[in-house]
């Protein structure tokens, strides 16, 4: 193919929009139109998966490259000084981990639980392994207990604090508070917040009264108790509080002293809010914690209950590769911890030389500031500009293969990624994203302003199951698949999908069985 029909075909906006067109595309012929388009039936497969972005770009001079950490966080390690020589892969900076850590270790850990899950199957259990899935079941109860002891711990004290917050604190300066006709005792500038912070400490008193109602009903089992609609209802409850604490807070910036009522005694009052403000915030995030945390909980005792019953359930071939999913699941889920993970460290994508060290351990580095600057000790990189959907699969040190188009028919040029600028820049009212890659080797045939192409891999998965992308129906914001009965008869089946490959393949995460036939719509 001629080298300007080839950058012709392949604008780096558009690149990655095929998949979703063709899905979009085949939704519009199976649901729009009563003739069907013509079709052939496959079984999904199970095996390696390598999604990728293919772009345009061109080479320039190596330059300074400029390095922050992805999130933000206090700086545990400042790393190398200036002027130190170091290699790629060496560690510039690191922030505190240990939340992202420990995530890290507990998806491990059900990773463990799922490639034991899977030996079970394949070797058959032995009553040692039914005993540790039992186990495993037991204590995931527990978990959940926990989980749910902590809920209601924490929805108790919210109700505390937000009961403090408005009698104690509130209504200091609030005559009759409990009444159906308090009085606010200070003359503020603004009528109207005078009149919305009595007309919400009634409100209050209502909502303060059926919050202890409901509280008080609660089972004392707390397996028995609706967490869910316990922790909705503590939210709900708390931000109707601080609603009304930030009323009271705004009525007294707007008091007016009096010899009854000085500066110093409204200061004092607006200090006693302020915390209560505080106090109730804080179980506000509590609350949503511990929601999450038995979530998780849940999820684990979800996962050994699946477990036990593949432990003591002879296996089939569907089984075994069901869980072979399973496990590539819960493989993706260690891969998303350690991303998060490495998020907290700044690494050399290349070898050079660091000529600005802005760190200081101790110091609050705001996720994408410039911490460290280092030159490359190589000549050339590759620079190529991506869409907002490309840049969200993309990652500093993404592997990649580069085409020169004065070399299109030698073997590419490895590289990888080094820096992705987090500003979009506007070309005819589109928005793209520049990414640097560093080229692997310094090679001779390389120089400055050659222009190419670019297959950066951005996920490589094994044994996950896959179906063509020309399979998928995406309608109403949901995926689907047609498959065929036993009888011959179709259904459209919902499925739950993945990465998506280059070559027309697309990951199925959940919805179907490894022996499915599913209609397709292309020519695979």
């Amino acid at each position: 193919m001629p080298t300007r029909l080839k950058r012709f075909l392949t604008p780096p906006i558009v690149i990655g929009t095929t998949v979703v067109i063709a899905v979009a595309s085949v939704a519009a012929a199976y649901v729009m139109t009563e003739s069907k388009p013509s079709a052939a039936f496959v079984t999904p497969t199970t095996g390696p998966l390598v999604q990728e972005v293919d772009t345009t770009g061109s080479v320039k001079a190596a330059d300074e490259i400029d390095l922050g950490f992805q999130t933000g966080g206090t700086i545990s390690y400042a790393g190398p000084k200036v002027g130190t020589r170091v290699g790629a892969g060496t560690t510039l900076g690191s922030l505190v981990s240990g939340t992202q850590r420990a995530a890290v270790e507990q998806a491990e850990a059900a990773l463990q639980t799922q490639e034991a899950n899977l030996a079970n199957l394949q070797n058959g259990a032995t009553p040692q392994q039914v005993t540790v899935s039992q186990t495993s079941v037991s204590n995931a109860q527990q978990g959940v207990s926990q989980a749910k002891k902590s809920v209601i711990a924490i929805a108790q004290d919210a109700y505390a604090k937000a009961d403090d917050a408005v009698v104690n604190r509130v209504d200091q300066f609030i005559s009759n508070p409990h009444s159906a006709n308090p009085t606010l005792m200070l003359n503020l500038t603004n009528s109207q917040d005078q009149t919305n912070i009595v007309v919400q400490r009634i409100q209050m008193e209502h909502l303060l009264n059926s919050w202890q109602l409901y509280l008080s009903g609660l089972s004392s089992d707390p397996d028995q108790v609706d967490t869910t609609a316990l922790a909705s209802t503590t939210q709900s409850n708390l931000d109707a509080v601080l609603s009304f604490l930030n009323l009271a807070a705004n009525g007294l910036a707007e008091a007016v002293p009096s010899s009854n009522y000085t500066t110093a005694t409204i200061e004092g009052y607006a200090a006693s809010v302020a915390t209560g403000r505080t106090n109730v915030t804080s179980d506000l995030t509590a609350i949503a914690s511990a929601e999450g945390a038995l979530s998780t909980a849940q999820s684990s005792l979800a996962s050994a209950q699946a477990g036990l019953s593949v432990t003591t359930s002879p296996a089939t071939t569907a089984q075994i590769q069901a869980q072979q999913g399973q496990v590539a699941a819960a493989q993706a889920q260690v891969d998303s911890a350690q991303a998060l993970l490495a998020q907290t460290v700044i690494s050399a994508p290349i070898g050079g030389t660091i000529t600005v060290n802005n760190m200081e351990p101790g110091q609050v580095a705001p996720a994408g500031q410039t911490q460290v600057t280092m030159i490359s000790d190589t000549g050339f990189q590759f620079e190529t500009y991506v869409s907002q959907a490309q840049l969200a699969e993309i990652k500093v040190g993404d592997v990649a293969q580069v085409e020169l188009d004065a070399y299109e028919n030698q073997p590419p040029f490895p590289a990888h990624v080094i820096q992705i600028d987090p500003a979009a820049t506007i070309t005819s009212g589109v928005a793209a994203y520049k990414v640097t890659l560093q080229f692997d080797n310094n090679d001779p045939r390389i120089s400055s302003g050659e222009t190419g192409s670019v297959k950066i891999v951005t996920q490589s998965l094994s044994n996950v199951m896959s179906i063509p992308t020309s399979a998928i129906i995406l309608d109403n914001g949901q995926y689907y698949v047609i498959v065929k009965s036993a009888t011959g008869a179709t259904q459209k089946v919902p499925v739950q999908i993945g990465a998506q490959s280059a070559s027309g393949f697309t990951q199925v995460t959940s919805g179907l069985s490894p022996t499915d036939e599913v209609q397709t719509f292309g020519n695979q």
